[in-house]
């Protein structure tokens, strides 16, 4: 049987169980899965496959059953359809942790426990980032102290050991710490999450910088515009052209002495035309 706690995705999970179900008995069919599952419709699980039908509470306790899971695999198995079919990032977030108090995924997919830490805890990025400036100094307390706003120490230490343990930071032939590589990963559904959690903090608090911060230290403007689909699509296209220009212009940063955050910020304000044009 395929082992649950490598998927993430419970649909591609229950495609492979029925492939070696079919595999082990050539007859098998999703008439038959369906049935000893105790579903009516003799298609429903095929549907449930395909992304056409969602799992609830009841029918996901059934299909455990039906596959004779463990009650650890049952567990992780209901998380894991709840996190596929959550409508909300708080929602995944909050069935992710349970996902990641599982010690056989943590052992599965090392990797994306990491790309979720590291960009759900926004500070951890910034602490990468602080490596370029000169007088950096690898001391919990003065990181701590030098990230804004404060962080604790054991945040500070926890988001070194981290990025070390990523290989995202690495030490110079003088045992200094330095960044490995200016890319990072970015891609799947949980890296996905995390950059939005990372996305949504910078956001506020880039509003909260117009209070906090003076006018030199900071750079922020707004536009308000109609647009046609077609510009709409070419101005996207601009700002993705600019974020890879700024990125490589600000990749030399020796000698830096501050850390600041970019953010870009296009979204719709207006409801979408029925003729097809969106504003």
């Amino acid at each position: 049987m395929a082992d649950i706690f490598t998927y993430m995705d419970y649909r591609n999970y229950l495609k492979d169980v029925f492939e070696e179900l079919k595999r082990e008995r050539s007859s098998f069919s999703h008439r038959q899965f369906a049935s000893a599952a105790g579903f009516r419709s003799s298609n429903f699980v095929l549907l449930v496959m395909q992304g056409k039908r969602n799992l609830s509470i009841e029918a996901t306790i059934k299909i455990s059953k039906a596959l004779k899971l463990k009650k650890k695999e049952s567990e992780f198995f209901e998380n894991l359809v709840r996190f596929n079919q959550a409508k909300t990032d708080d929602e995944r977030n909050f069935y992710y942790g349970r996902i990641l108090e599982n010690r056989e995924y943590l052992l599965s997919r090392p990797l994306e426990k990491g790309q979720y830490e590291y960009y759900s805890n926004w500070y951890v990025p910034v602490i990468r980032e602080m490596l370029l400036m000169s007088d950096f100094q690898e001391d919990p307390a003065w990181i701590a102290d030098h990230v804004d706003p404060k962080i604790t120490e054991s945040e500070a230490k926890a988001a070194l050991d981290l990025l070390v343990g990523l290989g995202l930071v690495v030490r110079d032939e003088s045992g200094r710490l330095k960044q490995s590589s200016p890319h990072l990963f970015s891609g799947d559904d949980i890296a996905s999450l995390a950059i939005a959690n990372f996305q949504r903090d910078m956001i506020n608090m880039a509003a909260k910088s117009i209070d906090s911060h003076r006018m030199l230290e900071r750079e922020i403007g707004s536009l308000t515009f109609a647009v046609s689909k077609k510009k709409l699509d070419a101005a996207k296209k601009m700002i993705r052209e600019f974020r890879s220009k700024m990125a490589g212009f600000l990749a030399e940063s020796d000698g830096a002495d501050a850390v600041y955050q970019f953010n870009f910020q296009l979204f719709n304000v207006s409801k979408e035309n029925k003729g097809g044009a969106s504003v």
